[in-house]
């Protein structure tokens, strides 16, 4: 049956509960499957699909990092090339899913879970039964209690367990000081592999977990992508990746070629837009000479100040390693604000860590003096540090970098 004449399924709003996620999840088996469409896009699906879109399978929301949504249609040849190329790297297993299902990272691991039925030829998906009901906030404990029965099934199953988290989560557990984030460590070792995308992960954060023996996988990828599409800097089996325009030292624009790549975007008036065979991403990058993906941040993230180029994740970096900081600052993300002498002016939203000894109104001085030790230059130096109790986040755990500037604006 082509993919023009199957239904279209749509789930009523995700709530976190177990029972929501449930009818996402079978939803999700219905498109694996064939016999269906999902559509979880921002807006009513049109009555036709236009021209190049007649295999959409899946159209999901789409919003990076500026907050700006559309929505990005899939295949079922792109969704399978996606979930083949992640089983070739960590095996088909059994999923414990703690995103939500409203975008294309939780999407995938219910895919997932379907695809290691379909390939193992099991009587149902590889998810824990009953499903997680996700409303609770997540910590340590809240994670034990969803992953220890997840883990004794998929021992039952003879299944590797697998999970996917978003950097915020991992951090909460790895960091943490408590008796429930050391049970939460020792039960994070069970799963034979852990994702972690959706954002940039603080390196130390990632050198604490592999120190903690947790089998951590960072992914990078997109809607467009299926996912991720790149693991542990190296592109899955079939990814290309290349510069597009590189610089003198060989920072570009990244450009995608998969066979995992969307049909392309779809608009609230029915038109569309055709990605094609390679996909030119918002993200400036650089390759190894051995091929290494290294995501230098967002093009459209640069701030201009003077006429001087900032590429806020830079300044965000140092912040995240540097000695003098480490045990008061948590997260930081660095804003571009208006300015009638500099055009933009460089300023810092951070949090505190738990327990951090110095005051809050000691902080941006210290962020400040912390800088001046490292190799960023004076005019990439916040002018301004702003410390809030949490960063503003879009709904996939990424920092939304349009509402950090309102507030900084705003302060």
């Amino acid at each position: 049956m082509a993919s023009t004449d199957l239904s279209w399924l749509r789930p009523s709003p995700y709530d976190a509960s177990a029972g929501s996620l449930a009818e996402h999840a079978e939803a999700i088996g219905a498109v694996m499957a064939g016999r269906a469409r999902l559509w979880l896009g921002p807006f009513d699906p049109p009555e036709a699909l236009p021209a190049g879109f007649e295999d959409t399978a899946l159209v999901v929301p789409t919003s990076g990092s500026t907050g700006a949504a559309k929505a990005v249609a899939l295949s079922r040849q792109a969704l399978l090339a996606s979930q083949d190329a992640t089983a070739s790297l960590i095996g088909n297993g059994f999923w414990l899913p703690l995103l939500p299902p409203t975008h294309i990272a939780g999407v995938q691991v219910l895919a997932r879970a379907h695809r290691t039925a379909q390939v193992l030829d099991l009587d149902s998906p590889a998810l824990p039964i009953p499903l997680p009901d996700l409303r609770r906030h997540f910590d340590s404990a809240a994670f034990v209690a969803l992953a220890e029965p997840a883990l004794d099934q998929a021992r039952a199953a003879g299944l590797p367990a697998l999970t996917s988290l978003v950097p915020t989560q991992l951090t909460r557990i790895v960091t943490g000081a408590t008796g429930a984030d050391a049970r939460a460590r020792a039960v994070l070792r069970g799963f034979s592999a852990v994702l972690v995308g959706g954002a940039a992960t603080p390196r130390e954060v990632l050198t604490r977990a592999r120190g903690q023996r947790i089998a951590v996988r960072t992914t990078y990828g997109s809607s467009e992508t299926a996912g991720g599409c790149v693991y542990d800097s190296a592109p899955l089996p079939g990814v290309h990746l290349r510069i597009d325009a590189p610089d003198a030292e060989g920072a570009g624009r990244l450009v995608i070629s998969s066979p995992t790549l969307a049909l392309g975007y779809l608009f609230a008036d029915g038109t569309g837009q055709v990605i094609g065979d390679a996909f030119a991403t918002s993200d400036l990058a650089t390759l190894g000479p051995d091929g290494d993906l290294t995501v230098l941040g967002r093009a459209d993230d640069v701030i201009i100040t003077g006429g001087r180029k900032v590429l806020p994740q830079d300044v965000e970096r140092a912040i995240d390693r540097s000695l003098m900081l480490r045990g008061l600052v948590r997260t930081a993300v660095v804003v571009g604000v208006p300015d009638a002498e500099w055009g933009s002016r460089v300023e810092a939203l951070v949090t505190m860590e738990t327990g951090a000894v110095a005051e809050a109104s000691d902080v941006p001085a210290l962020v400040r003096s912390a800088l001046r030790t490292t190799e960023v230059p004076s005019f990439m130096i916040p002018k301004r540090v702003h410390v809030v109790e949490e960063l503003p986040l879009l709904g996939i755990g990424k920092i939304d970098r349009s509402a950090a500037a309102r507030i900084a604006a705003g302060i």
